[in-house]
């Protein structure tokens, strides 16, 4: 009995230990959490994920009524995905005559990164302009009775963006745009700048029948991982909430052009309601799902309550395999 008593003794000491190891670890999560975001009070989790090998590269999201549209950095496709995530078609937007393994050769892909709806109708994407000129372009989609295109080269416009003075000593690589108010606002992944101009101006400028649009410049500073930082990778226009919600990851890469190791992503929340982009501090960094994400975009899923809202992320790891991972945030 005496031997018994020792064991079980033990056993509970065991158990205390363990409890208060894994209470730290607990404690050290947190912590680590806020000394890379700033913020403690919201929660994140990862509701679902979907893993796909048919659409490589995945770099953009968006969602239109019950259905989603995605598009690859390495991929000549729109595709069109279901509530449940299953793709249901692809349309090509761009030259499949170069593809290798269902991908675009690094040295020939377009690049497309940044991708939004202007409405129901109409949806546009921009290659990212970090190689000139494969990926200086711009596509109008036409969502009618069949998918139709339109592509504009960007190499004037681009041109123009890398010589403004907030471009000093940094690279063009844009990862995001968001659609409000009439505004185009492009993500700019280098320094972590957003361009805002007028979309019909733009358009117009594209036509030749105007002037370069007027550029509003706005700097957000953004968390690192293991001090390095994190870069604007995707956004979107959250219409009911006056805001746009953003991702950005880090990477262990020197230059626009080359990956690198993946460290892992934030989401942010950026305030529009005064018609300006107000810098936030509202930024968030996103569960690992086995391995860190490299979070390339975020779409509005839905509300779950005043405080709950559930998005859906695209994540590209770099390995020709594309992750839709729905995550909730509760603030």
């Amino acid at each position: 009995m005496i031997k018994l008593q020792k064991i079980f003794n033990e056993y509970r000491q065991e158990l205390r230990t363990i409890k208060h190891f894994v209470s730290l670890l607990i404690v050290s999560s947190t912590f680590a959490a806020c000394q890379s975001t700033g913020k403690s009070d919201a929660t994140l989790t990862i509701l679902d994920v979907h893993q796909y090998s048919e659409m490589p590269g995945g770099s953009g999201i968006l969602k239109i009524n019950d259905l989603y549209y995605a598009i690859g950095d390495n991929s000549p496709f729109l595709f069109t995905l279901d509530s449940q995530f299953s793709i249901t078609s692809k349309t090509a937007i761009a030259d499949t005559n170069v593809l290798k393994n269902h991908t675009i050769p690094k040295t020939q892909k377009l690049d497309f990164e940044a991708v939004t709806k202007i409405n129901n109708n109409e949806i546009i994407i921009f290659g990212s302009g970090s190689k000139s000129p494969q990926r200086d372009i711009f596509i109008r989609i036409f969502l009618k009775d069949s998918i139709q295109h339109e592509s504009y080269s960007l190499v004037d416009f681009y041109t123009e963006l890398k010589s403004l003075t907030s471009m000093k000593n940094a690279e063009l690589n844009i990862e995001g745009v968001a659609f409000w108010n009439g505004k185009l606002s492009l993500f700019n992944r280098t320094n972590n700048l957003i361009f805002t101009l007028e979309y019909s101006n733009f358009l117009a400028y594209l036509n030749h029948e105007q002037a370069s649009p007027t550029i509003d410049i706005t700097h957000v500073d953004l968390p690192k991982i293991n001090g390095m930082p994190s870069g604007f990778s995707g956004a979107e226009v959250l219409v009911d909430e006056n805001q746009i919600v953003f991702t950005s990851s880090v990477e262990a890469a020197d230059n626009a052009y080359n990956d690198g190791e993946i460290l892992g992503s934030f989401i942010g929340f950026l305030d529009i309601s005064t018609g300006n982009i107000k810098p936030t501090k509202d930024i968030f960094r996103i569960p690992e799902y086995k391995t860190p994400l490299k979070v390339e975009s975020v779409a509005y899923h839905e509300k779950v309550d005043h405080k709950t809202s559930n998005y859906v992320l695209i994540v590209d790891n770099d390995d020709d395999k594309s992750l839709i991972v729905t995550l909730s945030v509760s603030r």
